[in-house]
């Protein structure tokens, strides 16, 4: 997964955007491998210019030089794609300053603008979608991006010039589309093999190598940029959000009450939303990428948020309130038609037990427990399900 701070096509797409209009070529340089103290994992990219443009980073500025110096060489005709190679025993990593006890591989190659802007209706459509690029074939073959696999739902894009389509058998979910170029160059049922490895690699990993008989090819996967939702403008809302931005989440705060969710009070929330949830959730989309958090105490404004993060595939439900709380929320929602393996998936009471009492460090256990959902972290979590049961069997005890 990935963490703030790392060089992805959301950071670089307006700079590339802007340079393909005023008829630049572009390189794109893609980190594939990292072992040791890399400053950056795989997936993370950088762009240059022929003119000179550089956006992103493959590293914490040590191999910088070398790799921009690499896709100059690439645009300019000097060189092909090269998968630049930086291992901190090595005396060209000295050179550079990768001291660190890092090692780092880097795939520079030309970048297509049909690719590119495919990514970017991609992005715009809030769906994941995956880069596959050849980094070693057979000999004489250069490498570089050769495709992206996109949902069927992107048709617009197997009409762009340039492009084209193909099927991925047993992986319904995914097309296919790979420049002409490319297929020409590897061949169509080498660019499917490669497709097929691709899609069999675990859903949670972000990025990677994969084997063919055609050679070894990298893939890196983009998913919906995550979206933080906070029903209630409290106090905790304030912080909340404030973390959440800086770790790259899109931030909403929901709320009826309109003298509370003000842009005074959240200046830096991407959207105030001033409905009741029944009416906010009709138009406000959650998707996987989405982390839910009911925080007002009122269950006329919870308990419809939460009914609509379970008919979501939203990845984190949380619900604030002690376990007396939770029950109450718990039969509320089963009166809604709720069963108990839907209600398993809501976290209550909300936040990892940090024993913190104040607004920002309620806020940072409920962070900090959305980040441990996210990535699989193995942290102890509450769940309204058992938080109702153990509720249920001290008042059957009392």
């Amino acid at each position: 997964m990935r963490f703030q701070g790392e060089s992805t096509m959301r950071e670089i797409r307006d700079d590339v955007a802007r340079w393909f209009e005023t008829g630049s070529d572009v390189a794109l340089a893609q980190v594939t491998k990292t072992w040791g103290s890399s400053p950056r994992v795989p997936g993370s990219v950088m762009a240059v210019s022929d003119r000179g443009g550089i956006a992103g980073s493959v590293s914490g500025g040590c191999v910088e030089g070398s790799i921009i110096q690499a896709a100059l060489d690439c645009l300019e005709g000097r060189q092909g794609a090269s998968l630049e190679r930086f291992h901190a025993s090595t005396a060209r990593a000295q050179e550079v300053g990768l001291s660190c006890g890092g090692n780092i591989e880097v795939l520079v190659g030309r970048y297509d603008r049909a690719l590119f802007e495919t990514e970017c209706a991609e992005l715009d459509a809030e769906r994941s979608y995956v880069r596959l690029s050849l980094v070693e074939g057979p000999e004489g073959m250069e490498g570089g991006v050769c495709g992206l696999l996109v949902s069927p739902d992107a048709a617009a894009a197997a009409g762009r010039v340039g492009l084209r389509a193909a099927e991925v058998p047993g992986q319904p979910a995914w097309r296919l589309l790979a420049p002409c170029e490319a297929e020409a160059r590897l061949g169509r049922a080498a660019l499917v093999r490669a497709a097929q490895a691709a899609c069999a690699a675990p859903d949670v990993q972000d990025a990677g190598l994969v084997h063919t008989e055609d050679g070894a090819f990298f893939f890196a996967r983009t998913r919906p940029q995550p979206l933080l939702v906070c029903v209630g403008s409290v106090h905790i809302s304030i912080h909340l959000t404030r973390m959440a931005k800086m770790l790259g989440y899109r931030t909403v705060v929901v709320d009826p009450r309109g003298a509370f969710a003000t842009e005074e009070r959240f200046p830096f929330v991407d959207e105030l939303v001033h409905a009741w949830p029944q009416e906010a959730f009709e138009t406000l989309r959650l998707n996987e990428a989405t982390a839910l958090c009911a925080l007002t105490h009122d269950p006329k404004i919870d308990v419809p948020a939460l009914a609509a993060a379970l008919d979501s595939p939203a990845f984190y439900i949380g619900s604030l309130g002690r376990y007396t709380t939770q029950l109450s929320r718990y039969r509320q929602l089963v009166c809604e038609g709720y069963d108990d393996a839907a209600l398993s998936r809501v976290f209550g009471p909300i936040g990892l037990d940090l024993k913190g009492r104040a607004p920002a460090e309620i806020a940072l256990s409920i962070m900090a427990e959305i980040t441990a959902v996210r990535y699989g972290g193995a942290f102890p979590l509450s769940t309204m399900l058992a938080s109702a049961r153990r509720a249920e069997a001290e008042r059957a005890g009392a």
